[in-house]
């Protein structure tokens, strides 16, 4: 069900009011019978936070974990593997994460030590498409610029060739646009990781 995040960006205060109340709703119901909230893009699941708890109030605002948060929680289920410092991974965090939910950007360092992976956080502006901007053709152009200004230099440098992680699907996107690059979000790598070990698990 939408969450009403577009209708927001683009001022259309009363339609957004509206999704959000349903979605608020659905996914409140949905978290009564034991089901855990979690969202993977940060800039749709923080909008729970904020503009729901604005437009809403906070008591009818849906808790909705981002996808590190909630692996935390179940750290203690996770294995703990050694760090080995030679598989080190690049993370470039969305705007939204880094700035609204700070201890959240760790919590992806700690994920990973705890994987034997080290995520380094790599400091960046922002990538330009900042949801829906880059996308519509008045804005295109500047979107395009302010990519320039940090985030093509560190997808184009070869050091990193093929180990940068990004968060934010709109940086994704961007990245594919402009530099021909498919990040992969931190999730797939920590699956890639679950399933090296149920393989090794296997084969012993």
């Amino acid at each position: 069900m939408p969450n009403g995040k577009p209708q927001h960006v683009l001022g259309l205060l009363g339609s957004f009011e509206k999704a959000a109340a349903r979605n608020a709703a659905m996914l409140t119901a949905l978290s009564e019978t034991g089901v855990a909230l979690v969202g993977v893009d940060p800039s749709m699941t923080l909008a729970y936070r904020a503009e729901y708890a604005k437009a809403l109030g906070a008591d009818r605002a849906p808790k909705v974990s981002l996808p590190q948060e909630w692996l935390m929680q179940q750290s203690a289920r996770l294995p703990n593997l050694a760090l080995d410092r030679r598989d080190t991974w690049s993370l470039l965090p969305h705007c939204t994460e880094k700035t609204n939910a700070a201890v959240a950007t760790a919590d992806w360092i700690k994920l990973g030590r705890r994987l034997g992976i080290e995520l380094e956080v790599v400091p960046s502006g922002c990538c330009g498409m900042a949801g829906l901007y880059g996308h519509e053709r008045d804005n295109r152009a500047t979107s395009e610029q302010i990519y320039r200004l940090s985030w093509e230099k560190i997808l184009d440098d070869p050091r990193r060739a093929g180990r940068v992680l990004a968060t934010g699907y709109s940086c994704r996107c961007q990245a594919s646009i402009m530099g021909g690059v498919e990040l992969r979000h931190p999730l797939q790598l920590l699956l890639e990781t679950f399933r090296k070990i149920t393989i090794k698990d296997e084969l012993r």
